[in-house]
């Protein structure tokens, strides 16, 4: 989705995304993963209601893992997001973020880091995305260095089909020193009350190829429940996450 980013996917994928569409929505979503036992909670406002199309957001993650028994990591992750249109099928954003965490030898870090992001839009059905992630480099996989790229197909108003790239810094591995991610999906979306979506591709980090499913189920006025997992399909450790996100759409003054 990185080529039509709106609403929280904008500061999670490419922030240039937010001034796509006109929206101002409040988010909060929780993911569980399997494997390590994982927690995400993340809490988010979007706004790209302003006159001149300027989008923002401000964001909060919380991060808790046990990659093994008796080993707790946790991190928090706080940010900031700006959109704006340079022309109608140009738009440009940036990230900047905080981010504090506690390894597994119970070491703190702490610092900042920032993204920009770009997305070209030539005709309506069809957006291109990139993005580079985490520019000043903190040596460590909770927020990686990393660069990614998408496109976006709109065929007709109720289908989508995106297809992206991601090539990431690799860390604490001294085989390797970076991971290329690939994926792609569909969504269909039924009368502006509900959407299907299904996908795939192979996890670079983890070298393990996975499936996506998810339902939405929408009101225009109020908001949106999105349910979706993703589940390994090869690969020696296989990893199930589920996440669940509501979305509030709050009415533009």
């Amino acid at each position: 989705m990185r080529a039509v980013a709106t609403g929280d996917a904008g500061p999670m994928l490419n922030p240039s995304g937010i001034s796509l569409i006109r929206s101002y929505a409040v988010e909060a979503g929780y993911q569980y993963g399997k494997s390590l036992g994982s927690h995400d909670v993340r809490l988010s406002a979007v706004d790209s209601t302003s006159g001149f199309n300027l989008g923002g957001a401000l964001y909060y993650t919380y991060h808790r893992d046990s990659p093994v028994d008796g080993v707790t990591q946790t991190g928090h992750l706080v940010g900031g997001s700006l959109s704006f249109p340079v022309i109608d099928k140009i738009f440009l954003g940036a990230n900047i973020k905080y981010v504090r965490f506690q390894d597994a030898t119970d070491t703190r870090h702490s610092g900042f880091t920032f993204d920009g992001g770009l997305t070209v839009r030539p005709v309506p059905q069809i957006s291109v995305g990139a993005v580079a992630y985490n520019l000043l480099d903190l040596d460590t996989p909770w927020v990686p260095r990393g660069y990614g790229g998408g496109v976006a197909v709109l065929p007709i108003p109720a289908l989508l089909f995106a297809f992206d790239m991601v090539w990431t810094n690799v860390y604490g591995d001294a085989t390797r020193e970076h991971a290329l991610q690939f994926m792609g999906g569909g969504e269909f979306s039924f009368a502006a009350s509900a959407a299907l979506r299904a996908g795939g591709g192979r996890d670079g980090l983890t070298e393990n190829g996975f499936a996506t499913v998810g339902i939405t189920g929408l009101s225009a006025e109020i908001g949106a429940v999105d349910l979706g997992v993703r589940q390994d399909l090869s690969g020696q450790d296989k990893s199930t996450v589920v996440s669940v996100s509501m979305r509030l759409f709050v009415p533009s003054m």
